[in-house]
């Protein structure tokens, strides 16, 4: 089924290879981000042999780069070339279109044509939207200053144009921004590396990053949260007021239970923020980490069906029109909010790279694990209607990433141990330490864990968790192997990077060959992902015997 786009298309000659039968289909594919890198990746053979004519619309001004690790960059750890996740020229070479800096304005599904930022447009046979998400900006009064003095005009201006909806530009002075893109991640970098004052805004894992990563960089930073402790969705209350001691410990000057509601400029420029608690903080950037929406305007604007995120099937096609895909953060796929880890989205790429192969004819590729054996890529409920009554034991694992502290979780943590029907809780904790550990059982399922300054055992159950099984029935064995004299070495069948799915196994084949961490990733993926097996990989490249 096709839904017809309100608006009426553009005249679009269709191109060579389109709609009319002729031999090369085009797939267009919106949004450049490390999703849409690793679909480029999946279809690379049949783009290189002709069969199929690729362009790519990128709103940034650089093609992919690894989004996640934007916070490393931030803090002078990594230069912003060493998360390229995908070279223009190369591409171009390959023959692929790639337009950076443009975006599509408007999707007239009925005739398939794209409106584009430029005033042209583009025909399509399949189109692909891997527009990924926006950083959502809480509403705030803006107080202007101009020579030092309150400038009243100019502030009562800020405030109807924030209550009349408004761009962020429009309402926000310079230095009011969202950790999403490049150009943040070099603005935060300049301030930290100046010793500014910065106030992250958000205490979800973002925010938490975000605010330990300025502090460990030696820049003052505070942390304003409106919860009791920081993380307080994702863990426990012992481990969320443990995590916040640590925080303040490393630097971080937490003030929970408080929003911002005013920011202040002097001509045009952040100085200071406001907070609920009438304190006024000063500030040259404030990060706010409140959240993401899923971009979806475009399928929604053109009628196709979407609620938080563009609703597609098991193969990333929109439900309401078979030509469309959607994949990442702006995909509701089977239904499930997009979850914002990578690890999903490069899934959702793999799917959708099969079934436009199936749906124009290209040769199937033989899906083909780092070390070359072939995979299933066949759920259980494939089997049949029977099985998809059965819940996936899988959980999604949060690893926060630091150079100072360890903190993982997934689940569900807070329970009731106490109440009549509540499942098994198993809990350990050594404050003084900076130390805790809580797993949540039922039956043959682990619904949930959380570990703080526990690294050697976050690691063992992130295992459990993203198998779906159940860690060891001694519990007191997990604490003994996080204070063993000596690190638990993965078998060559345990998943060492969470975000490709590459094992020990795959990294050590391509240690044999490989002598950076870039290269390992450019063989498995290893690496590639959030950035938190890097050490790991390293170890593993140290430990290989040196290639001859």
């Amino acid at each position: 089924m096709t839904v017809p786009s309100s608006s009426p298309a553009p005249q679009c000659p269709v191109p060579a290879g389109g709609a009319g039968g002729a031999a090369v289909p085009h797939v267009v594919v919106v949004g450049f981000g490390p999703v849409a890198a690793r679909l480029v990746d999946e279809l690379h053979d049949a783009i290189a042999d002709g069969a199929v004519r690729l362009t790519i619309l990128g709103a940034e001004p650089r093609p992919a780069y690894q989004r996640i690790r934007l916070g490393d960059v931030s803090v002078g750890r990594t230069a912003p070339e060493d998360l390229a996740l995908a070279d223009d020229a190369e591409l171009v070479g390959l023959g692929v279109d790639v337009r950076c800096g443009v975006t599509a304005t408007a999707l007239h599904a009925a005739t398939r044509v794209l409106t584009l930022s430029d005033g042209s447009a583009l025909h399509y046979d399949r189109l692909v939207l891997a527009t990924g998400a926006e950083a959502i900006m809480p509403q705030m009064q803006v107080e202007r200053r101009r020579d030092g003095a309150v400038d009243a005009e100019l502030s009562m201006r800020a405030r109807r144009t924030a209550e009349a909806g408004g761009e962020a530009g429009e309402r926000f002075p310079d230095g009011v921004m969202a950790l999403r893109t490049m150009e943040d991640a070099t603005t935060l970098r300049a301030a930290v590396a100046a010793g500014e004052p910065v106030v992250v805004l958000g205490g979800g894992v973002l925010g938490v990053e975000a605010a330990l990563a300025v502090a460990e960089a030696g820049a003052p930073v505070t942390l304003v949260h409106r919860g009791t402790a920081p993380m307080g969705r994702q863990v426990d209350a012992d481990s969320g007021q443990l995590l916040r001691r640590e925080l303040v410990a490393a630097g971080v000057d937490v003030r929970s239970a408080a929003d911002i509601h005013t920011v202040v400029s002097d001509d045009g420029r952040l100085t200071a923020v406001r907070t609920s608690r009438d304190e006024k903080l000063p500030a040259r950037l404030l990060v706010a980490c409140c959240g993401v929406r899923p971009r979806h305007e475009l399928a929604s604007d053109a009628g196709l069906p979407t609620r938080w995120g563009v609703h597609v099937d098991r193969d990333c096609r929109s439900l309401g029109d078979e030509h469309v895909f959607a994949i990442g953060d702006c995909a509701a796929h089977e239904g499930r909010d997009p979850s914002g880890l990578i690890g999903p989205g490069w899934e959702q790429a793999e799917l959708a790279a099969a079934a436009l192969r199936r749906d124009l004819g290209l040769a199937a590729a033989v899906e083909r694990d780092a070390a070359g054996h072939p995979v299933d890529l066949a759920r259980p409920d494939d089997a049949g209607e029977a099985a998809e009554a059965v819940e996936d034991p899988r959980l999604e694992v949060i690893l926060m990433k630091s150079k100072t502290l360890s903190v993982a979780c997934a689940g569900t943590t807070q329970v009731d141990p106490w109440a009549p029907d509540a499942p098994t809780v198993s809990t350990w904790s050594d404050p003084q330490a900076g130390q805790y550990l809580r797993i949540v059982t039922e039956g043959e399922r682990l619904l949930g864990f959380v570990s703080v300054g526990m690294a050697r055992t976050a690691a063992e159950l992130a295992v459990h968790a993203s198998r779906g099984t159940l860690p060891v029935a001694d519990r007191t064995a997990l604490v003994a192997a996080q204070h063993a004299t000596a690190e638990q070495e993965l078998g060559d069948d345990d998943v060492l990077c969470r975000c490709s799915g590459a094992t020990a196994g795959m990294v050590s084949e391509a240690a044999e060959t490989c002598s950076t961490v870039d290269e390992v990733g450019a063989a498995c993926r290893a690496g590639t992902g959030c950035g938190t097996c890097r050490s790991s990989i390293e170890k593993v490249l140290a430990a290989a015997p040196a290639s001859v």
